[in-house]
């Protein structure tokens, strides 16, 4: 009873610490019990850093090939590739990580090995978080949930953008997504080949002052079985998909919303008894879902891009790379 007392604790006091020590403290239990229950907890799900991806630069590009192709190969800074299946029948769902200023080049290289029926630039990326009054949230409370989902997410810094993020920015940013939000930046940087590692100062510097801004919050998904809880793709267009995408991400589960100018797409796990909301979404607001509620597969691929290999580090500006990533059927992820 006492350990699940103290996971709580740890799980409301995660969005707000990017340190065990901080987490600690803000849970007010030992270093030592917030290691021992990390441990535990990561074997059931991920930790995760949740980021104001415009404060580098970064979008999310989110496209779908409606007849369902699978290509060769896709561009460098491709995510995931993921096949998707609703009462249309099959889809694919093509997800990337890169520079905003290198988007029109990627869907063009994109655009030769699949066929895009729709695709969005994200503007914003929100994932559920451990809140004691979210987990009690019902279907009933969406209306509230969709007015007050700004309550609960920690707000974008005010800092302002980086011109230009450089090669430690980046590194570190790769890092946090691949090993998770208590990787220590020396630990990252043991991990790159070629690449010297800075000095405690100009880590510390960089880790301050380059990377903490663009760190919005920190969650943890408990990711259930697929074959007892599958996940849900629901695309949105109108003017209020931005609100509704964020509220759909705050329901209890591993969720997340990606969010653009009027379009937006949610994937997560929501338990069978949420269903019923997503075919009420479209009569109750400005939105359309042209796919309906259809499933999603953990196929095909899935990355974190290396993004300083789309960095000129002279010219101190961002490059297009040729390279293409080869797509093995049936991997598993």
């Amino acid at each position: 009873m006492r350990s699940r007392i103290d996971v709580k604790k740890i799980l409301y006091a995660l969005p707000h610490s990017r340190t065990l020590r901080e987490l600690a403290r803000n849970a007010g239990v030992s270093h030592t019990a917030v290691r021992r229950l990390l441990k535990e907890l990561s074997t059931q799900g991920r930790f995760r850093v949740v980021t104001d991806d415009g404060f580098w630069g970064l979008t999310r590009v989110i496209a779908f090939d409606e007849e369902g192709r699978i290509p060769r190969q896709v561009p460098f800074g491709t995510t995931g590739l993921r096949t998707i299946v609703s009462e249309q029948g099959s889809g694919t769902l093509v997800m990337s990580y890169i520079p905003k200023r290198l988007v029109d080049k990627y869907m063009e290289t994109l655009r030769e090995e699949v066929d895009v029926s729709e695709w969005f630039s994200s503007k914003e990326y929100i994932a559920w978080l451990p809140n004691p009054e979210l987990e009690a949230v019902t279907p009933k409370d969406f209306e509230k949930l969709v007015d007050r989902s700004a309550e609960y997410v920690p707000p974008k810094t005010r800092a302002k953008p980086l011109n230009m993020p450089d090669e430690y920015d980046l590194i570190l940013i790769w890092g946090k997504l691949v090993y998770g939000p208590f990787a220590r930046p020396s630990d990252i940087f043991s991990k790159i080949e070629g690449v010297e590692m800075p000095s405690k100062q100009v880590l510390s510097y960089h880790y301050r002052v380059h990377i903490e801004p663009g760190w919005r919050y920190t969650t943890y998904f408990e990711i259930a079985n697929v074959e007892e809880i599958p996940f849900v793709f629901y695309y949105l267009r109108g003017s209020e998909a931005e609100r509704v995408a964020r509220a759909l991400a705050l329901l209890p589960g591993h969720g997340m919303s990606f969010i653009g100018e009027h379009s937006a797409l949610y994937i997560g796990q929501p338990l069978c008894g949420y269903h019923p909301l997503f075919l009420d979404i479209p009569q109750n607001y400005d939105v359309v879902a042209p796919y309906g509620v259809a499933y999603m597969k953990l196929d095909l691929y899935t990355s974190v891009p290396r993004l300083w290999k789309l960095l000129d580090r002279e010219k101190k500006e961002w490059r297009w790379l040729g390279e293409k990533i080869p797509i093995t059927l049936h991997e598993k992820t």
